[in-house]
């Protein structure tokens, strides 16, 4: 990272019972087909990327500016933990008296202790034996995800684990596989995929599951995991 990012000033959203600002982190060792973040994957994509990013200084004054209007801040990306300053990061935030929700993709397990999040959101993309769909050039990125989430419920701290259902990434046999790694109490959200703008085109003409199909993948889940939901759609 050279010390550029991107930030939404305040999200209702993106952080479980607060008010927060949420961090981009630029760069990542997955290629999902269906990321919407393009210009954080690849930074040196892009002709406005230099009018999308921010010092990060910029940033940490914002939030002491912000800080007595917000009580959080999500680190995201790209792959936040890709960056060996993220924990760094995170201290500065608590320094300033807020909580630290981590967005991860799982593959730096060992960086999740080191971050310390408050709260941690786990993108678990796809069966852990089907990850070359979505990282490539990282081989062995579905176990590294399991360990991540192993690390992440042992921690005692609240955590989520997200599912994006894309078609060709997500379907009956992928959930039936990734729910072997859940258990009863985990937190475990649905979300659709959202054609448009994505890092591979041939994505922005694949048509979403429809709210049936959702429900159907949903039910997978809730055998193992019964507080399953689905989030939008």
């Amino acid at each position: 990272m050279q010390g550029r990012v991107a930030f939404v000033k305040t999200s209702l959203i993106d952080f479980p019972g607060r008010i927060a600002s949420v961090l981009f982190l630029p760069g990542c060792d997955f290629r999902c087909p269906y990321c919407h973040n393009a210009a954080l994957v690849d930074p040196g994509a892009g002709r406005d990327q230099g009018d999308e990013l921010s010092p990060l200084g910029e940033f940490l004054a914002f939030l002491d500016r912000r800080k007595a209007m917000i009580s959080g801040v999500v680190i995201s990306g790209g792959e936040p933990l890709l960056h060996g300053e993220t924990p760094r990061i995170a201290r500065a935030i608590r320094e300033r008296g807020l909580a630290v929700k981590l967005d991860t993709n799982g593959s730096f397990p060992e960086r999740i202790d080191e971050v310390a999040a408050d709260y941690v959101a786990l993108d678990f993309k796809t069966s852990p034996a089907a990850y070359a769909r979505v990282a490539p050039g990282l081989p062995g990125a579905g176990e590294l995800v399991l360990e991540s989430l192993g690390r992440i419920r042992s921690s005692g701290k609240p955590f989520e684990v997200r599912i994006t259902c894309a078609p060709g990434i997500v379907g009956t046999a992928e959930l039936e596989e990734i729910a072997l790694a859940i258990e009863e109490g985990d937190e475990v959200i649905l979300q659709g995929f959202r054609p448009g703008g994505c890092l591979d085109p041939a994505f922005d003409s694949v048509e979403p599951y429809p709210r049936g199909e959702m429900e159907r993948l949903l039910a997978i889940v809730r055998r193992r995991a019964p507080k399953a939901r689905i989030r939008g759609g």
